[in-house]
């Protein structure tokens, strides 16, 4: 009785003791960067690529772009692999200048160029697209993605267009009928 115990205890710490080697699964991490008013997300996979959207404001002595580069440098990110600029606003575009002298940027993703008329959005888009075109850039379309590693970032809306498809495996229809999934979210 007592052998069998033993090779029971035995038997159980070899079954429950974790593989050598075995290394745990890093989550997805998703860092809500304060840009006072603004937007800037960092998105981190497991396989350390990164994804920001947006990156705040210009200005205020490179608060924005330094707070974005504090992020991704506790987060482990030594470059951006894809930048997302949903519109050419200051406060979601205007911090790309002083976040590119701190984090590189390989690819922008974007709406293509700007409808806004004026000097002061003229200067700023411009600005932008001179450090765009040092990198990689990819125009979003509505119901087309770009892939950042195993995640695929899906445009609802671009320059003004809306999707008007949604794909039998979309994550916003149903799976079933292919319709659009109504929100049972009420105001």
């Amino acid at each position: 009785m007592r052998r069998t115990f033993r090779l029971l205890a035995l038997a159980l710490v070899i079954v429950s003791a974790p593989r050598i080697g075995a290394q745990a699964v890093k989550p997805l991490q998703i860092h809500v960067i304060d840009v006072e008013g603004g937007q800037a997300t960092l998105f981190v996979l497991p396989t350390g690529e990164s994804l920001l959207v947006d990156t705040g404001f210009p200005g205020n002595n490179g608060r924005d772009a330094d707070r974005i580069a504090a992020a991704a440098k506790r987060a482990g990110v030594s470059k951006i692999d894809t930048l997302v600029v949903t519109h050419y606003h200051a406060d979601h575009v205007g911090g790309v200048p002083p976040l590119v002298e701190r984090v590189p940027i390989v690819r922008f993703v974007d709406h293509g160029p700007t409808v806004e008329k004026g000097d002061a959005p003229t200067a700023l888009y411009s600005g932008y697209d001179a450090i765009r075109s040092k990198g990689q850039h990819t125009i979003a379309r509505p119901g087309e993605s770009v892939r950042v590693g195993d995640l695929e970032v899906r445009f609802l809306s671009a320059a003004g267009a809306l999707i008007t498809v949604v794909s039998r495996n979309s994550a916003f229809s149903n799976s079933e009928t292919g319709a659009p999934q109504r929100s049972r979210l009420r105001p």
